[in-house]
């Protein structure tokens, strides 16, 4: 059986009630290390092992397949709490962010992937897109000149390499899309 959801008081409290609240304020305060390091770290072998995040990661790519993002990004953001310099994981939550609209944050994990995993043209055109999103037209256009020089050295980056060239066009043209610069 639950306790009751508290109603508003009909009094103040007592000055008994005052001064045991006060008490146990200094408990608050005073916060023992051992024990929040024993409530707040996973327990010994509780980390997932590599088969379980790459399973993780593979549910995580077909959402987005399907493009559910809402579900994905869950995912994703639990692989970066376990595994924070994986590229792959970086990519997958900042693509998620960007997706959902949440344009600052996205830019912030494929900067985290570029760190981790060295110049990729994907991530520089997906952060370039961002950097668009945000209203920073010169970075924008920075970051997509990187993916296209990039994207020039890798086999396949074709598909980046058109895609950075049509969007800094646009940008030149004024008709990229993308907030104003404040």
């Amino acid at each position: 059986m639950s306790a009751p959801a508290p109603s508003a008081p009909a009094s103040p409290p007592s000055p008994e009630v005052r001064a045991l609240v006060h008490a146990c304020g200094s408990h608050m305060q005073a916060a023992n290390p051992h024990e929040l390091h024993a409530a707040f770290s996973p327990a010994p072998g509780s980390d997932p092992t590599a088969e379980q995040l790459e399973a993780v990661y593979a549910t995580a790519t077909g959402l987005c397949d399907e493009g559910n993002y809402r579900f994905a990004v869950a995912l994703a953001l639990h692989l970066t709490t376990y595994r924070p310099r994986e590229p792959r994981f970086s990519f997958l939550a900042g693509t998620c962010m960007q997706q959902l609209g949440a344009h600052s944050n996205a830019a912030r994990f494929f900067c985290f992937a570029l760190i981790h995993g060295g110049d990729n043209p994907a991530v520089l055109y997906r952060l370039g897109e961002c950097l668009l999103a945000l209203g920073d037209k010169d970075n924008a256009e920075k970051a997509l000149e990187a993916a296209l020089d990039v994207a020039r050295e890798v086999d396949g980056s074709h598909r980046v390499q058109s895609v950075s060239q049509d969007l800094i066009a646009a940008i030149r043209a004024g008709s990229a899309p993308g907030r104003p610069a404040t």
